[in-house]
């Protein structure tokens, strides 16, 4: 296990490599952010002072709009704070119908723990940094005064790097904080002896307390040589979570944490390092086209508004160019007349060009399946919804495909974790524990299942495959009723009704149905043996030769009251 130096010299050199590895991407971003996101182009251009100067050069807003309703269209279809947008299940194999309530009763707890905490703001600009730079970060942990705190690191001010699968596990983040915030963050006795004596000057005088101090934030999975795993404390923990002051090389904080807390995510993976490519990504030629275009049409309009003059040498008085004015000239040279010159743009084949550009960039943003979604003015099934959209759906399902595996899934269960051990939840009952491979009691992390508009529309789409495949199959069922041997119906019917949104508690355990099933099937055989029997005794009986003590003449006499 490293001491505090070697740590420190550990944190540094690993932040210095992966900031250069960075370093390209910044670059980058900070293009996409001046047209897209300009109150984030704080990247590789950063300025002390706020100012409205990059807008001077932006004569286009519809990559800004786009990026905007992207976002926005993702909080309110995939995320929203006013609905249920996600259920914790059982894992498999837990089938107790008190396990499924503690976790149906997990998710309200847990729905309502993010909505009184700054998840739905953190959120939002996690989807504006997906829809502008392809790559965002989101964190979690237990709050000091809420029980889940969120914080959203800005691109440009963290590094991320991926294990042999491919997973993000380890983010180095780069943070400012005054030598207040750092004492509340880290400890004022665990701060370096220069940062103690600068905390006592300014509770002393008051002057320096906005003065920013930089560190480095370090999370990453601890190896097996770094861990003592008889201790359970911050620094033996699964993650390390490392604040290192940058002037001092002094470890401020050494802790750690359960489970991964970040959820590093990429709109598209890169094929160039760990990082994304974003939908401005993808729309910026048009963009840098589309703002010269604009620029070039405004000036076409001011010359036809404002037209140029061509005014002869000879000529002399002024030219009044005011509603009514009037301009003396001589009439005996009629070439000595003021006139336009040089108007002639075609500011219709402009306008053309521009809506072109404007739609490619909206494509590119996903904007008509949004509008879709917000145009919609009555309540619709998302089987409805995926009928409308369904090119539209499948061009964005990749990327909600992406966010559940490296977003919104790991973010889940994590705050499952944080929850359950801030004692949140209710005592799970023993239906929901599970022996380990060493045979000790474990609760499972839970299974989770997305119920939100998007979420249920994409899901929405194998209802429709199904109702074609049915019709397509009607005509030849009536010749070939075998056909429809080819389906499993039970697995169909349970599916499509989860597809369109039937809540889980709804549907019976597949081991009652079974039961059910049994039951009406002996009730039947019960019932056809009794028939088969009264049949064999009526028979018998005008042939004469059944005894009245006989079962058979028993069952006749029942049949007819004797």
């Amino acid at each position: 296990m490293k001491d505090k130096v070697q740590l420190a010299d550990y944190i540094l050199m690993r932040h210095s490599d992966l900031a250069s590895e960075r370093a390209p991407w910044d670059t980058v971003w900070q293009e996409l952010s001046e047209f897209c996101l300009p109150r984030k182009a704080e990247i590789s251009a950063k300025r002390s002072m706020p100012d409205t100067s990059r807008h001077d050069v932006l004569f286009d807003t519809t990559a800004m709009q786009s990026a905007a309703t992207l976002a926005n269209g993702q909080l309110a279809y995939i995320t929203p704070a006013d609905s249920r947008w996600f259920v914790y299940e059982p894992p498999r194999g837990v089938t107790s119908d008190r396990a499924k309530q503690w976790y149906a009763k997990c998710s309200e707890i847990a729905q309502l723990m993010l909505a009184t905490s700054n998840f739905y703001t953190e959120i939002h600009e996690t989807y504006f940094d997906d829809s502008v730079f392809g790559t965002y970060a989101l964190f979690v942990q237990a709050g000091r005064n809420h029980p889940l705190s969120f914080s959203k690191f800005d691109c440009g001010t963290y590094s991320i790097a991926e294990d042999d699968e491919g997973d993000v596990t380890t983010l180095f983040r780069e943070l400012e904080l005054t030598a207040e915030q750092a004492a509340e963050k880290c400890g004022e006795e665990n701060l370096s002896e220069k940062m103690q004596k600068t905390l006592e000057q300014i509770r002393r005088s008051g002057k320096g307390g906005t003065v920013k101090h930089k560190f480095i934030h370090a999370i990453y999975k601890r190896s097996e040589a770094d861990r003592d795993r008889g201790k359970e404390d911050g620094p033996n923990k699964a993650y390390a979570s490392v604040y290192v002051e940058q002037s001092s090389k002094h470890v401020c904080r050494n802790s750690g944490f359960d489970e991964k807390p970040f959820f590093a995510g990429r709109h598209v993976k890169s094929m160039n390092g760990p990082y994304g490519v974003s939908p401005a990504w993808m729309a910026l030629p048009e963009a840098r086209q589309l703002n010269f275009l604009t620029k070039q049409l405004d000036a076409l309009a001011e010359v036809k508004a404002f037209p140029r003059l061509l005014i002869p040498a000879t000529h002399e008085g002024e030219i009044d160019l005011r509603s009514g004015g009037v301009t003396y000239f001589d009439p005996t040279q009629p070439n000595a007349v003021p006139q336009e010159w040089m108007t002639q743009g075609e500011y219709q084949i402009g306008l053309e060009r521009e809506n072109r550009k404007q739609q490619a960039i909206e494509r590119a943003f996903h904007v008509d399946m949004f509008r879709m979604f917000a145009s919609i003015d009555k309540q619709m099934t998302a089987t409805e919804v995926a009928e409308r959209s369904t090119e539209k759906l499948v061009q964005f399902s990749p990327s909600f495909t992406r966010k559940t595996t490296e977003l919104l899934t790991p973010m889940l269960r994590c705050v499952f974790g944080i929850l359950i051990r801030g004692n949140k939840f209710p005592p799970p009952p023993a239906e929901a524990i599970v022996r380990d491979e060493m045979g000790q009691p474990v609760l499972p992390e839970p299974e989770i299942s997305y119920v939100s508009k998007v979420a249920l529309a994409l899901r929405a789409m194998h209802n429709l495959s199904l109702a074609r495949t049915m019709e397509r199959n009607a005509v030849i069922a009536q010749v070939r009723p075998e056909v429809l041997d080819n389906f499993k119906w039970d697995v169909i019917c349970r599916e499509t009704a989860r597809n369109d949104g039937l809540p889980s508690d709804w549907l019976a355990d597949e081991s009652d149905v079974e039961n059910s099933r049994a039951a009406r099937a002996e009730a039947q055989a019960q019932a056809q043996q009794e028939q088969s029997m009264l049949n064999m005794a009526e028979a018998a009986g005008k042939a004469g030769s059944v005894k009245q003590d006989s079962a058979l003449g028993s069952l006749m006499n029942q049949a007819t009251g004797v």
